[in-house]
């Protein structure tokens, strides 16, 4: 049996309007490359912020300047290649506060 990928950090930082935010999202625990970390269109990053990720790397950013306060609920997730077997999916939900 397979581990399952995690997906970290467990939260994310407070941002703050205006000012350049940057973490690194990691997916740990897994054995193949990661085709992708994606955030949910229907749970996305506030306005002014976005993820970025390249092909097969085991990292990811969440970068940019938020624009407006508030408190975001953030699904993101991360899918790893099959091998011998299907790929597996790493998902988390964050809060991520962004401050005036």
């Amino acid at each position: 049996m397979r581990p399952e990928p995690t997906l970290l950090p467990e939260a994310l930082p407070t941002a703050k309007v205006g000012v350049p935010y940057s973490v690194q999202l990691s997916v740990t625990n897994t054995s193949s490359p990661v085709h992708g970390i994606y955030v949910s269109d229907a749970h996305p990053l506030p306005d002014g912020l976005s993820i970025h990720h390249q092909n097969r790397e085991p990292t990811g950013h969440i970068n940019g300047t938020p624009i407006k306060a508030g408190a975001y609920e953030v699904h993101i997730s991360a899918g790893t290649y099959g091998t011998q077997c299907a790929g597996l999916r790493a998902r988390r939900v964050y809060t991520l506060e962004v401050a005036e």
